[in-house]
């Protein structure tokens, strides 16, 4: 025995921070959004099927992060930053360009913060959900897909740029399907596929402490889309991406 790996300590967790977490996902993976009001304390008593004071308690705790606030006797999840706006102009391409560019800045900031920050059940949680099955709906996809970028962003430590990211990503979920020319079920469905591989290579990657390998995966990941994204804006759409080391004004 003194020669085999050593056993780990099991993780001990209360009921209050079981329903504090699970919360706290749904939160950051978009969810129930910034301004959202909480459910009261007896209905998610009784979807946990746990006792109010533990849900009391879990409350507690998300007040006490930053995460939810009390306004009168409702908790909502706390709001920082007015909504997004998008220019319009020309058929909303310019807005489309606006949008991905900002999500790669965000995206590749947070996951970066995220690979030196996040915590052994944050990484957890990402590969479980790029293990799941591929949903079968178009809707259910794009969710999932939401879910999976969210997750792992929730684990940069930064709330406010947490909360910014999660705005960007609720315009891409508003974008319509593609609608590029020869785009059709066979294609999305094919698109959805590879997007799920790639899921599991950046979850593999963050799970093992590989920043440089889990970026490089993202900018893979996001530049597809974009590639898309080029074909539908038309000229200036597939504009190269910024390179990351533009990237490094916060002393990463």
């Amino acid at each position: 025995m003194t020669d085999s790996k050593p056993f780990s300590p099991l993780e001990r967790r209360s009921v209050a921070e079981r329903v504090r977490d699970d919360v706290l996902a749904r939160i950051n993976a978009g969810e129930i959004p910034p301004g959202a009001r909480l459910p009261a304390e007896r209905t998610l008593a009784e979807q946990f099927s746990v006792a109010r004071t533990s849900v009391r308690e879990a409350i507690q705790s998300l007040i006490a992060i930053g995460a939810v606030e009390r306004r009168g006797n409702r908790c909502y999840v706390a709001e920082r930053l007015p909504d997004v706006a998008l220019p319009v102009s020309d058929h909303g391409r310019k807005a489309r360009r606006t949008l991905h560019e900002a999500r790669r800045v965000l995206e590749l900031t947070l996951f970066e913060l995220a690979g030196f920050r996040a915590t052994t059940q944050e990484r957890r949680a990402a590969v479980d959900l790029a293990r799941l099955p591929l949903p079968t709906t178009a809707e259910a996809i794009r969710t999932a897909d939401r879910r999976f970028h969210a997750t792992i962003a929730a684990g940069c430590g930064n709330p406010l740029l947490l909360e910014l990211y999660g705005r960007v990503l609720d315009k891409v979920c508003e974008e319509p399907p593609d609608d590029s020319p020869g785009g059709d079920h066979a294609a999305g469905a094919e698109a959805a596929i590879r997007a799920a591989h790639e899921h599991q290579i950046i979850a593999d990657c963050f799970v093992a402490g590989d920043v440089e390998g889990m970026l490089a995966a993202v900018e893979r990941h996001l530049g597809r889309v974009e590639g898309r994204l080029g074909r539908i804006t038309g000229p200036g759409g597939g504009r190269p991406p910024l390179s990351r080391a533009s990237l490094r004004v916060i002393g990463l």
